[in-house]
């Protein structure tokens, strides 16, 4: 392999680790001075989840499980967490707190750059955070492709991620993407849009549906 080639290599690499932890690297600039609890509005989201007790949801590019433990709270002890991301250092991070915590209903995966290692229809629900604008253009529908495979018929995909608007200070700016190509990568992917929240003060948040 010569320099060249290393480069590339290596720059890849680097991309697709950054989805991993894209939840904690990468917030706008704006945000720097609040918390991520102020501008993310957890509890309200993990709330509009619709989530009960029993349910099976994933945590798609769950990083160090900002949203993992809320979730595992909101299905209640019937109910199961996947975590999954490609960081084998944040799912362990994971799988020592549940362990320390005694939270038995949270099972981490480790997936490829879009391959979430999920198995067909064995979730009711997935949740995607913060992810898309870290995963390269090429790679982004086969991603929810394959995150959609996983969810059950009827189930639905929950798709967060910062808005491209001027009024969000973000750098890079350009990895953003826009509003109607991440509705029309959950269309691509055979979902129906089902509903759009607003709240959120640098992000969109969508739901999708996947037909029964």
């Amino acid at each position: 392999m010569n320099a060249r080639s290393r480069c590339l290599c290596r720059a890849r690499l680097f991309v697709l680790a950054a989805a991993a932890v894209a939840a904690v690297a990468c917030r706008p600039s704006a945000a720097v001075a609040e918390s991520r609890d102020e501008w993310q509005q957890p509890d309200r989201v993990v709330a509009d989840l619709g989530l009960k007790n029993g349910t099976t949801v994933a945590d798609v590019g769950c990083g160090p499980g900002y949203f993992t433990f809320r979730l595992a709270k909101a299905v209640g002890e019937t109910g199961k967490v996947v975590a999954q991301d490609i960081d084998a250092k944040a799912l362990k991070g994971i799988s020592d707190r549940a362990k320390k915590e005694k939270i038995a209903n949270i099972e981490v995966v480790r997936g490829e750059a879009a391959d979430t290692k999920l198995p067909t229809a064995s979730v009711d629900s997935a949740l995607v955070c913060d992810v898309l604008h870290h995963v390269p253009a090429a790679q982004r529908l086969p991603l929810v492709k394959d995150t959609v495979r996983a969810i059950k018929p009827g189930g639905m995909l929950f798709l967060i991620d910062y808005r491209k608007s001027h009024d969000v200070k973000f750098d890079p700016y350009e990895v953003l993407i826009p509003l109607n190509e991440l509705i029309d990568l959950g269309k691509e992917a055979g979902l129906v849009l089902d509903a759009e929240f607003h709240y959120l003060k640098y992000e969109v948040f969508l739901r999708f549906r996947k037909p029964a």
